[in-house]
């Protein structure tokens, strides 16, 4: 019999893992580095098939203060275009999404060991050997890599020298701005990248930001000196920050995000960021994690390899990453930037249309 895999992470994409391999009667390891909920740099916006696919695995978004966002903006300088969303969705923080998670792994019967660090990831013969702070290194037949953005030591993604910053924000709007954003998504798009606003669970309301490197370095290199930049091209950004108060002591960032990132097989079940990265304008990135999660460990329980699994998740995945990757492009700077809120005026339907094809649809299966 083989033994259970080790899962390294435990966001969307490792809970969901864990949770399929216990309900299924394993016992996998569940490791994760930070010892308690915490906020994450992305992931506040569920699509309708992330909304399924957490229910399916015993977590219901709605009930834990999810936002109803019904229509996507589009504002560019002193332009905007609106249009309603082709699906459910709903803003919700990664710290409370992970957290429930976390707690339907332990349910299930995974045992999860959080506040433990991994350091270095290597192949040791036909085992998978990893070394953890302060620990005795663990060896495992199998490894689950979901750490999201972050890389293990000497297996780095590609791209991730050059790829993009995330920035994360979370704030208190005043009334006039919370009321002016309820039910909305709003997309600010400025020179060199774009900035998403919603509202989250408990009254907050979150701002994502992703930025070309070299743009902000050109703005400065600070959280304020961005801001202010988009400001400056934005009066309706400028406007809903006005009176806001921030609710974290320093904004949330990662730099090297490596948009458009497929995994090749290499003996690891990528899962999440660490299989794929789609372009954040998307919002598909949580449906993503939490679809590689099941379907990796449905993949190991019928007695497929990671190669095979990975082979047909990079299939699944591709058209969507496609186009995401297309719009990334367009959306962070060029003509198209500029030209993208008079067509949208003109053609409502394309968001709706982009919203539809960047996202997973859920009949979709791997083969086993």
């Amino acid at each position: 019999m083989r033994r259970d895999p080790l899962i390294l992470g435990a966001g969307p994409a490792g809970t969901a893992a864990a949770i399929t391999l216990a309900r299924a009667g394993h016992r996998p390891v569940l490791i994760e580095r930070s010892a308690g909920p915490t906020d994450k740099v992305c992931g506040d916006f569920l699509s309708i098939d992330a909304i399924e696919w957490a229910h399916s695995l015993g977590v219901d978004p709605t009930a834990l203060g999810g936002e109803p966002i019904r229509t996507v903006r589009l504002t560019h300088g002193g332009q905007t275009a609106e249009a309603a969303l082709p699906f459910p969705a709903l803003g919700l923080s990664r710290r409370t999404l992970d957290a429930a998670l976390l707690r339907q792994a332990e349910n299930a019967g995974a045992v999860v060991r959080t506040g433990q660090t991994v350091r270095r990831l290597n192949r040791d013969g036909d085992r998978w050997c990893v070394q953890i702070d302060g620990q005795a290194a663990l060896t495992a037949e199998t490894v689950f890599l979901a750490t999201g953005k972050h890389d293990p030591r000497d297996l780095p993604r590609p791209g991730t020298r050059q790829g993009a910053i995330g920035m994360k924000m979370y704030f208190a709007l005043a009334p006039n701005a919370a009321r002016a954003l309820e039910g909305a998504t709003e997309l600010t798009l400025f020179p060199g990248g774009y900035a998403g606003l919603q509202h989250v669970e408990n009254g907050r309301t979150v701002l994502c930001i992703a930025v070309r490197r070299e743009a902000f370095q050109r703005y400065g290199g600070g959280w304020a000196g961005l801001l202010g930049a988009i400001g400056q091209r934005s009066r309706r950004f400028a406007g809903t920050l006005e009176g806001a108060r921030a609710l974290l002591p320093r904004p949330l960032a990662v730099a090297g995000i490596p948009y458009g990132y497929l995994a090749s097989p290499d003996g690891l079940f990528r899962l999440g960021d660490q299989a794929a990265v789609i372009p954040s304008l998307t919002g598909d990135g949580m449906a993503i994690a939490l679809y590689s999660g099941q379907k990796a460990a449905e993949a190991w329980l019928s007695g497929m390899e990671s190669g095979g699994f990975q082979d047909n998740l990079g299939r699944t995945l591709a058209p969507q990453m496609r186009l995401a990757g297309l719009l990334h492009r367009g959306g962070t700077g060029g003509p198209i930037q500029a030209a993208a809120v008079p067509i949208v005026r003109l053609f409502p339907g394309l968001l709706g249309h982009a919203a539809t094809h960047t996202r997973l649809r859920r009949p979709a299966r791997l083969a086993s």
